[in-house]
């Protein structure tokens, strides 16, 4: 009794302590001649199906990857990569049924650069907008918006890569319990993954401050460009176009030019609020639905796997703590340093490319 209290307690704690968080992201959706021809998934629409063991075949009939829009390099590992994958699939079998916590090392391999790494955008001098920036001033909000309206059109055509496969094969086969993913990008989701669950939100939406009402991403936009006729042709003429050097990891661009600012940016329509996107900003919160669920995920695997994160952030940090209290195994698979490094948290630690490892760890537990 006494045992199960103590446990009830330390949940409870993880639970609360989960909200502090600080995550970034965002995902655009584009409109019309600017933004990129129209993005295919949305919501309602069919999952890409990948039940077969071998999981390089089942992407065979994908589109194929667009080039990096930065001068971003992804990083390499230590090329042992069977070795790292033999290791992951014996942690895998071992434990019988893990979950994940997933980064924005899942997704370089999709054509999106990370934050921290060697050429990632932190190392540009890139800072995300915080959320009392964006909800403080109309100017700021109006940069935001002019920059993501310019920057998802690099992001529009990603599309998932092997590592996203293989981990919907796993859940598929039953040896995952659940997805914690800390990207914002719905390329879990894509590659057939049904137990997602989006910690920092998702770039698909966007959701009023006052009432709460949200509508699709690409609805929104729409109508923000069809209102700035003249922004969109001013824009145009600088030369903006995809693959521009100035486009940044998180759909950011540097437009460097007071036309952000004369941007009108559309308010809800149901209470004239101030529409964000539904993505966690820096100094934002988790919602109290996604700590229930990830805490949820964790508290019933055998084995938690961080997978592209340096967990630099508490809310994703916090689910390995509460792991490790409760004697959850933890293995990383993660090129760069992370938060756990040192701790002695982990069981495993692999320093190789996520769409390179989990293919290969699929196979082996076939």
């Amino acid at each position: 009794l006494l045992e199960n209290l103590v446990n009830w307690v330390r949940w409870i704690v993880s639970f609360l302590m989960l909200g502090l968080t600080d995550q970034p992201g965002e995902m655009l959706i584009k409109s019309r001649q600017l933004f990129v021809p129209s993005l295919q998934m949305r919501s309602g629409q069919r999952r890409a199906s990948v039940s077969k063991t071998n999981v390089r075949t089942a992407v065979a009939e994908q589109p194929a990857q667009v080039d990096l829009a930065t001068d971003f390099v992804i990083p390499e590992g230590d090329g042992k990569v069977t070795q790292a994958s033999q290791a992951l699939a014996k942690f895998i079998r071992q434990c019988k049924r893990v979950s994940f916590i997933t980064g924005a090392g899942m997704s370089t391999a999709s054509g999106i650069p990370d934050y921290r790494s060697p050429t990632g955008a932190y190392s540009k001098g890139h800072k995300p907008i915080t959320h009392k920036e964006f909800v403080d001033k109309e100017s700021n909000r109006q940069r935001y918006w002019s920059r993501s309206l310019v920057g998802y059109k690099t992001f529009a055509s990603k599309t998932p890569n092997l590592g996203h496969y293989a981990l919907s094969n796993l859940e598929r086969r039953g040896f995952v319990e659940g997805l914690i993913t800390q990207n914002v990008d719905g390329l879990h989701s894509r590659a057939g993954s049904e137990k997602v669950v989006e910690l920092h939100g998702t770039g698909h939406i966007v959701r009023c401050l006052s009432c709460g009402a949200k509508r699709p991403r690409l609805e929104y936009e729409t109508e923000m460009v069809e209102k700035n006729p003249s922004w969109v042709g001013e824009l145009n003429s600088m030369g903006f176009q995809s693959g521009d050097p100035s486009v940044r990891p998180d759909g950011d661009a540097d437009i460097n030019s007071q036309l952000m600012y004369s941007l009108e940016v559309v308010p809800c329509a149901v209470c004239n609020g101030v529409m964000k996107p539904d993505v966690v900003f820096f100094g934002d919160g988790v919602s109290v639905e996604s700590k229930t669920a990830a805490l949820g995920i964790v508290d019933r695997s055998n084995g938690l796997v961080i997978a592209g994160s340096s967990v630099q952030v508490y809310s994703a940090f916090s689910l390995i703590l509460y792991a490790a209290k409760n004697h959850i195994p933890i293995a990383v698979v993660n090129i760069g340093e992370t938060r756990v490094d040192n701790t002695g948290l982990e069981s495993l630690r692999l320093h190789e490319r996520c769409d390179m490892v989990l293919p290969e760890t699929a196979e082996m537990l076939s």
